[in-house]
């Protein structure tokens, strides 16, 4: 499948119309707290034709970090895209044929339909007091430990206003769940995101908290992709959850996001720069 860059038509994705039926109770609700709920509601439990539009860890992420998708990959501003050829918004360090979130979305069937939704809702619902009080109701209501929200493992971010919503969401949520991301989309102004954690996905601007990289810089001067340990620099340290895998820790006995925190914290907390095993 051929990246889109978000040209799509919504309304002919499976499940549009039930989510439209449920945006019009939305909307139809009282109050910000009416609002609250039902959102919250949809995030862990979905409609009719689907499942929750949250999901929470994964192979590499703990079950105490909720994730949430701004797009999908096939639609990512980014997708296939290099230093001579970028984006509008950015570049992405990572070959479109080794794309794991595109890969997941060939593979299952589901997985591209979940977050094209997922885009029309955050679209759809602009106030960051909402979702910020809908994330809270997740948390009151989950019987596990809800201590973390990944911004989008899938896609990145397109405009200034996806930055500057999720810093006034971020800010609400301060000192109950922290929120972090990574994104390629260098070109746009990150200056209003000083209330959650930004790992950049490349080095081609001056952006977030700490670089969080797939590549490396070889003796020549020329981006080579870190495949061992042993392409790490001494300026950075390997992701422990790849250090792990590399060392031949069993999967479930690896270190997991929620479970290391050196993404998630600030970069005056943990400035050093994290390398990842291209796959």
């Amino acid at each position: 499948m051929e990246p889109t860059h978000g040209d799509y038509d919504i309304t002919e994705v499976e499940s549009y119309e039930a989510l439209s039926a449920w945006l019009e109770e939305f909307n139809a609700a009282p109050s910000v707290e009416d609002k609250a709920a039902i959102l919250g509601e949809l995030l862990m439990n979905g409609h009719e034709g689907t499942t929750g539009y949250m999901t929470f860890g994964n192979n590499k992420v703990a079950r105490n970090t909720g994730i949430f998708n701004m797009n999908s990959a096939t639609d990512c501003p980014n997708a296939d895209s290099t230093e001579d050829n970028p984006t509008d918004t950015g570049v992405c360090q990572v070959p479109w044929a080794a794309c794991y979130a595109h890969k997941a979305e060939n593979i299952y069937a589901d997985t591209l339909k979940k977050r094209r939704l997922q885009e029309y809702l955050w679209d759809e619902i602009d106030s960051p007091e909402i979702w910020a009080k809908a994330f809270r109701s997740v948390k009151r209501r989950k019987r596990s430990a809800f201590d973390y929200l990944r911004v989008s493992e899938s896609g990145d971010f397109r405009n200034r206003r996806d930055i500057e919503k999720w810093d006034k969401i971020s800010d609400r949520l301060s000192g109950e769940i922290k929120v972090y991301t990574y994104s390629a989309s260098h070109k746009l102004d990150w200056s209003d995101s000083e209330n959650f954690t930004v790992n950049q996905s490349n080095d081609l601007a001056e952006y977030g908290d700490r670089s969080f990289t797939a590549t490396y810089t070889d003796s020549n001067g020329d981006k080579q992709p870190i495949e061992s340990p042993g392409d790490v620099p001494e300026s950075m340290i390997l992701c422990p959850f790849e250090a792990a895998k590399a060392n031949g820790v069993a999967t479930d006995e690896r270190p997991k996001c929620g479970e290391c925190t050196h993404c998630i914290e600030p970069g005056e907390t943990q400035p050093r720069d994290v390398a990842v095993i291209q796959h």
